[in-house]
């Protein structure tokens, strides 16, 4: 018989990153209540939360950066 495989449950850091990114798009009380209940069920949870929300800024300012480097600004027709 082969050995059963069973799924790993998800890191702290991914849990906290789908919590924030659930709550982002669906702002809700429901969202809300989850995430404070699950920041409040292990003293891990709130540092792995801060590296979820530390991951988005960094993406954000990235994004930033790379639009600004892109960025050519209209010449006016004087090329």
């Amino acid at each position: 018989m082969a050995p059963q495989t069973h799924p790993e449950a998800p890191s702290a850091e991914e849990t906290a990153w789908r919590l924030y990114m659930d709550l982002r798009e669906n702002p809700c009380r429901t969202g809300a209540l989850k995430l404070t209940h699950w920041l409040r069920e292990d003293e891990a949870h709130p540092p792995a939360f801060d590296r979820a929300l530390r991951l988005w800024a960094l993406a954000g300012a990235a994004l930033v950066v790379n639009r600004r480097r892109n960025f050519h600004p209209p010449t006016g027709g004087l090329e």
